[in-house]
């Protein structure tokens, strides 16, 4: 009886390992060679046409949006904030809201205009 049944499961191993190469393929590639997720890594604005310092040195007027908040990491609280500027109130805005998913608890988000007069 016992032989039968791992008979049985053997068989149902095997008929479905052989029908499904191809999209366990895909599954076991991305396991292995996909980057991890990291809560700890909020993306930047520095180096980028978003980058603050970039901005003020064309010598264009528009706004600036700030995001600050915790990300709890099991026993940790990590800290972060972000600011990035932009042409216009709706770019800020949008700026904001994306940020906001990366964060736990969000202690400050704003627009501003840019540079203050």
């Amino acid at each position: 009886m016992k032989k039968r049944m791992a008979a049985i499961l053997a068989g149902a191993f095997m008929s479905f390992t052989a029908s499904a190469p191809i999209a366990q393929a895909g599954f076991l590639e991305n396991l292995l060679f996909a980057p991890t997720y990291d809560p700890t890594k909020v993306p930047e604005t520095y180096g980028t046409k978003y980058d603050c310092r970039a901005f003020q040195a064309s010598g264009k007027a528009g706004w600036k949006g700030i995001v600050s908040g915790r990300i709890n990491d099991f026993e940790h609280v990590i800290v972060r904030s972000r600011a990035g500027c932009f042409q216009t109130q709706q770019e800020c805005q949008t700026f904001i809201t994306y940020m906001q998913g990366y964060f736990d608890f969000t202690t400050y988000a704003g627009c501003d205009p840019y540079p203050r007069r």
